[in-house]
């Protein structure tokens, strides 16, 4: 996994606390060194440690720390910790919902350099959301992104021409060119969106293999979709019955955050699993930790 702004456990490596390092995980370790590196007022750090408290990656999920240090470090005037204030305004968390102040906050950070601030800036132009809706001048903060490579707005990008929305034509060649870098950059999103170009053969020969590489990798983090999708192509009751318990296990954790499609497959298949079968999978399912 390659995601660098979510992914916290691979930024820091340095041990700044009273344990032992022997007796601490890399992702304690790394935490501790960012949370370090935050409180003494480094905005980079706050920006991410407040990632990481939003997300639940490297640290306990805080949505209360993660917008305490997001603050902090927008006072500095970290260009995606600005825009970041935005997604709280956008959202209602922690902050008054208020999309026009969202969009500001968005426009501050995306004016400032901030690649995220700017595809979000993009796209509440492209929807009108808090702000006059503007295509082309959406358009033009996402590409602004793009020219700074950020993952996620080749995922926005990929998806513009997947569904052939905001002025692209549908293209799955193109999408999938966006998609392939937003996916090795550990995009959730995308690593469905392209699986599924594997899967249903949109625009290439169908390569399970490939689908179920990617299928898998968003699964892996928790995505919903992707483990509803890996679950179907792995088969509850498919011919092969060393994959049933496995495709239970994700059919049963999509289906916990109600994903429509994991939850049709499990109201046909589910009253003829094999006890044996069920209860591994649940266990499998109690142990999963994204």
């Amino acid at each position: 996994m390659k995601f660098h702004l979510l992914r916290i456990a691979t930024i820091l490596s340095c041990l700044i606390t009273c344990c032992a390092p022997s007796a601490l995980s890399a992702e304690e370790k790394s935490t501790a060194q960012l949370t370090a590196a935050a409180d003494s007022g480094d905005a980079t750090a706050q920006y991410r440690l407040a990632q990481a408290y939003l997300l639940g990656l490297g640290a306990e999920k805080d949505t209360a720390k993660a917008y305490d240090y997001i603050r902090k470090a927008a006072e500095q005037g970290h260009p995606d910790a600005i825009g970041g204030l935005g997604y709280f305004h956008s959202v209602g968390i922690l902050a008054t919902k208020d999309l026009a102040l969202a969009a500001d906050y968005f426009r501050k950070g995306a004016e400032k350099g901030g690649p995220r601030s700017q595809v979000n800036f993009g796209r509440a132009l492209l929807y009108g959301r808090g702000i006059e809706k503007n295509e082309a001048e959406g358009h033009r903060w996402i590409e602004k992104a793009l020219e700074l490579d950020l993952p996620y707005a080749h995922y926005i990008k990929g998806e513009f021409y997947f569904r052939g929305t905001f002025g692209h034509p549908k293209d799955y060649v193109k999408s999938r060119e966006h998609l392939e870098i937003a996916a090795a950059a550990d995009n959730a999103y995308a690593q469905n969106m392209l699986a599924t170009i594997y899967y249903d053969g949109l625009g290439i020969r169908k390569d399970r293999g490939k689908a179920e590489y990617w299928f898998r990798e968003a699964a892996a983090q928790g995505d919903p979709k992707g483990m509803a999708n890996l679950g179907r192509l792995l088969g509850p009751d498919g011919p092969d019955a060393t994959k049933h318990v496995e495709a239970m296990k994700w059919l049963l954790l999509a289906d916990r955050v109600n994903e429509p499609m994991a939850r049709n497959i499990l109201g046909e298949v589910l009253r003829t699993r094999p006890p044996e079968v069920m209860k591994e999978a649940n266990k499998q399912m109690a142990e999963f930790k994204p």
